[in-house]
């Protein structure tokens, strides 16, 4: 039994080390720049180890899809969903994306936006995914504004579909504006983004007393 479970613990840290320089790879390149051969030779690894691991280029790919996704929720979804207030965790992932694409933490920004775009014309089960986290990421958004309309963070009268639109909208046009260093079209996204919720956000009402009489 010892043996068994010291080599799953040896595929699985073999696993996870290959995935860490393909979607190193992907992430400059896309999944269609990864190919078996490739990745062995980045990671210092033999071919048959990769065949054993994932079997052919495709596996390979969708791997590379999740283990980006799981770097990108371990970097800003999982600390941002610890805030207490919904608001507090909307601003937290919505700053968080950009720290993270202007960080350049993957050489490619952000991994979801580049490969929807690679992939928008290909059916088929990687597509069939890069669909599903789009969903997650928009449903994500979705209920933390409605929690945080239903808490009175947000204006009782905000459009949580159009906000959602306008968020990942922004998040799309920045993603390109950091890759051609674009600075000032990216930090014109981000205060957009930014803008859209504190806009939002009601007035108390020491905070209203305050600006009727400044009117």
């Amino acid at each position: 039994m010892a043996e068994i479970n010291g080599r799953r613990l040896r595929g699985e840290l073999a696993r996870a080390h290959i995935l860490a320089h393909s979607a190193w790879i992907a992430s400059r390149h896309g999944l269609e720049g990864i190919s078996i051969g490739r990745v062995a030779l980045e990671a210092g690894v033999g071919k048959g180890n990769v065949q054993i691991l994932f079997g052919d280029k495709e596996t390979l790919q969708f791997a590379t899809l999740e283990k980006a996704v799981d770097l990108y929720q371990a970097a800003v979804i999982f600390p941002a969903m610890s805030r207490e207030t919904p608001l507090a965790r909307l601003l937290a992932i919505i700053e968080g994306w950009f720290d993270f694409v202007e960080k350049r933490t993957m050489p490619g920004g952000c991994f979801l936006n580049a490969v929807s775009s690679e992939y928008r014309a290909r059916p088929g089960r990687i597509q069939d995914r890069i669909m599903e986290h789009r969903v997650t990421t928009r449903d994500r958004y979705r209920k933390l504004i409605v929690e945080a309309r239903a808490a009175g963070e947000l204006k009782g009268d905000l459009d949580a579909d159009q906000l959602v639109f306008d968020l990942v909208a922004n998040e799309a046009v920045a993603n390109v504006a950091a890759l051609l260093n674009d600075i000032e079209e990216f930090h014109r996204a981000r205060a957009t983004s930014l803008r859209r919720i504190t806009a939002n956000i009601p007035f108390s009402p020491t905070q209203r007393r305050r600006r009727t009489a400044r009117c």
